[in-house]
């Protein structure tokens, strides 16, 4: 009997740990395909009479391919499941592959949420201790001296630095003119009351113990977050859901419920927005200027979610107004072809290249499930561990 295939189209980079006792396993039960990417067209060709049973998503089939979803028209009949190793699925239509391919879409279900909590905790810290702008200051402008970085604390107002920077281009350094917290002369720094000005640029440095995190998306992920935040730096917990409240014995620590985001109410009490929410028409651009107007002065805002969430127009106006202190971002609207540059030039904002669930182990443990899944839906007749359509 023919073993069902399982295609896993590549081009260079493996993200797939095919060394692990489970891939041996599985290797008894289905065969695996390992494609090598040339160009769209040719796998528009190669598709259609592959006769696979199974596609594995992989990074470079985005960034050689252009992403699953430009080759619905060209899937096999003979396709039963696509895999996806990580959680988020919104770059393709499960409703479209299930309602007309009968394709049963799969992901890792909860089993990346403390790798990203962990980096929502990372970023919360940045955004009330403003990390990123310290270390810059410290690295990069005052030469690893600490007491020249003292000098911006009770500073007003923003200033024109300049500083070196790499041309993608050419590959060369060029000097530009970067917005930065206003320096105090030595003079003045010396009579800065730390007590009433612990300031940059006007925005205020403090510790996230005893503020208000409002977590949006509240499944594995956002609940992983709840909990680090409330055990590891003393927050207090509220969250939306639209399925409503949870138990707080479910939850393991107490947490406010919110039943509505249209409210001054819900944002006004709020020092800190969470935001780990999946993409699509429901979420996008729930964070806009409308929502933003209601907040308190100075909140704060983290992205582990998708950057669709996010209207960055908005966000940046609010940063430059201060309604934002700060933002921690590693997801945004743009990340094919580069973010915003407006981004890149802010000292209050700290910067990651979507790596929310990126280390080692999880490539171990994504495998795994997937394989799983793989099982429960070929070998099995079932539906899969971790249907999301």
């Amino acid at each position: 009997m023919q073993k069902p295939k399982v295609l896993l189209p590549y081009k260079s980079r493996q993200d797939f740990a095919d060394d692990t006792a489970e891939w041996k396993r599985m290797e008894e039960l289905v065969e695996f395909v390992k494609y090598q990417l040339t160009s769209e067209e040719d796998f528009k060709r190669y598709l259609p009479d592959s006769d696979i049973s199974a596609l594995w998503i992989t990074e470079d089939l985005f960034i050689y391919a252009g992403g699953p979803a430009k080759y619905i028209d060209f899937f096999p009949r003979s396709l039963r499941t696509i895999v996806v190793p990580w959680v988020g699925t919104d770059f393709i239509d499960g409703s479209k592959l299930r309602g007309e391919k009968d394709i049963v879409l799969c992901n890792i279900g909860p089993n990346a949420a403390e790798n990203v909590a962990d980096l929502a905790l990372y970023l919360t810290l940045s955004c009330f201790r403003m990390t990123s702008f310290w270390e810059h200051s410290f690295r990069f402008v005052n030469g690893g001296k600490v007491g020249p970085c003292r000098e911006y604390i009770g500073g007003k107002k923003n200033s024109v630095i300049k500083g070196a920077a790499l041309d993608p281009e050419t590959g060369n350094l060029e000097i530009q003119e970067h917005v930065f917290p206003e320096r105090l002369s030595h003079e003045q720094a010396e009579k800065v009351n730390f007590a009433k000005d612990f300031t940059l640029a006007g925005k205020t440095v403090e510790s996230p113990t005893g503020k208000n995190a409002l977590v949006l998306g509240f499944g594995a992920i956002g609940q992983t977050i709840g909990k680090k935040l409330h055990y590891g730096l003393g927050m207090n917990i509220h969250y939306y859901k639209r399925s409503g409240p949870l138990p707080k014995e479910y939850l393991g620590y107490p947490a406010c419920y919110h039943g509505s985001l249209v409210d001054r109410e819900t944002w006004g009490a709020i020092d800190l927005i969470v935001m780990a929410l999946p993409g699509n028409n429901s979420t996008e651009n729930l964070l806009n200027k409308e929502v933003l107007n209601m907040c308190k002065e100075g909140v704060r805002v983290v992205n582990v979610g998708r950057g669709s969430c996010v209207d960055e127009d908005a966000l940046l106006e609010a940063l430059d107004s201060g309604k934002v202190s700060s933002a921690g971002l590693d997801v945004f609207k743009d990340e094919q072809t580069g973010i915003d540059e407006r981004f890149l030039k802010r000292w209050d904002v700290t910067l990651l290249p979507h790596i929310g669930s990126a280390v080692a182990d999880i490539i171990k443990r994504q495998t795994i499930i997937t394989l799983q899944n793989l099982e429960s839906v070929l070998i099995k007749g079932e539906g899969g561990i971790y249907p999301v359509n």
